[in-house]
């Protein structure tokens, strides 16, 4: 038979055991609170809200606007205006054949591949640092975000260039498969910031596991968002161009356009990064903030 001071004393040892995990979890929440819930149980899938998915893409352009519009001025409105403004686009007679006009394009890549390489690392590098100030719990400035996207660049590039082989092999047989890769790999990006996996397979595994039963959904989010962007830029290009040429001649309406045109295309590149940011927030859950406030 336990005596009155035997129960207390596995009493006691029980609290305290039950004292460290919590202080455990605590701790590891702390560290990487999104890993944790995922630990917790890998297999849970979510199904994505459309409306929600797209109400939580309105919520993070609105909080994070002047941040995320900052970043994208220097590095995706000001490298593209300069390359639209002082290299001129190939020109093709308007009799000429489908062969010519292909001629001319590859001459036009092949004589400015290097500042189209450069113009493309810097969009890819304003992407990380948008990622970051969306989805990192510590609300970092653009400076910090700044100095965290460098750190990581390489092993993002590396995995978009994996990414990008891995949907092309797809494409190849009869398109679909290339689809569903992109579609699996759609939140790889956001996987490597948010939860810092600053490795290369890492976050394509976990994305494949976040988008599980939610592939033809977030095909259809997609197809809607990139239509309506499409029409918007269409139409928004299109009519801002009729009104400037109509009051202006010469270079200073081509200039306006082609700032315009640099604008628009900005405002829906920052669209897509909050897109596939929203995603990853719907198909992970709680964000960090609210996973830490339940073990704080």
């Amino acid at each position: 038979m336990m005596t009155k001071s035997g129960n207390r004393f596995l009493s006691d040892n029980h609290a305290t055991k039950n004292f460290m995990d919590c202080a455990d979890v605590s701790a590891k929440c702390q560290r990487n609170p999104v890993a944790l819930a995922s630990e917790a149980n890998p297999a849970m899938t979510r199904k994505l809200d459309l409306s929600g998915c797209w109400n939580d893409v309105m919520q993070l352009f609105r909080t994070h606007r002047e941040l995320l519009l900052s970043v994208a001025g220097v590095f995706i409105l000001l490298p593209g205006l300069a390359f639209a403004m002082f290299v001129p686009p190939p020109q093709s007679p308007p009799d000429a054949d489908l062969t010519t006009i292909y001629a001319n394009m590859q001459s036009f890549y092949q004589g400015n591949f290097g500042w189209i390489i450069l113009i493309g690392l810097l969009n890819g590098f304003a992407t990380i640092v948008m990622l970051v100030l969306m989805l990192d719990p510590s609300r970092p400035s653009v400076s910090e975000a700044m100095r965290r996207a460098f750190s990581i660049i390489l092993p993002y590039y590396a995995m978009g260039v994996l990414s990008g082989v891995l949907t092309f092999l797809g494409s190849l047989a009869f398109i679909l498969p290339g689809i569903y890769i992109f579609v699996k790999l759609i939140v790889a990006g956001p996987v490597m910031v948010a939860e810092r996996a600053h490795t290369i397979i890492a976050p394509m595994r976990r994305s494949w596991a976040l988008t599980k039963n939610n592939s033809g959904r977030i095909l259809i989010f997609l197809l809607v968002v990139a239509v309506t962007a499409f029409f918007v830029y269409i139409t928004s290009v299109t009519v801002f161009g009729i009104v400037i040429r109509l009051a202006l001649d010469g270079e200073i309406a081509g200039t306006l356009v082609t700032l315009v045109d640099a604008v628009i295309s900005m405002l829906l590149t920052v669209l897509m990064v909050c897109v596939y940011a929203g995603i990853y927030r719907k198909l992970a859950g709680p964000g960090p903030e609210d996973i830490a406030r339940e073990f704080s």
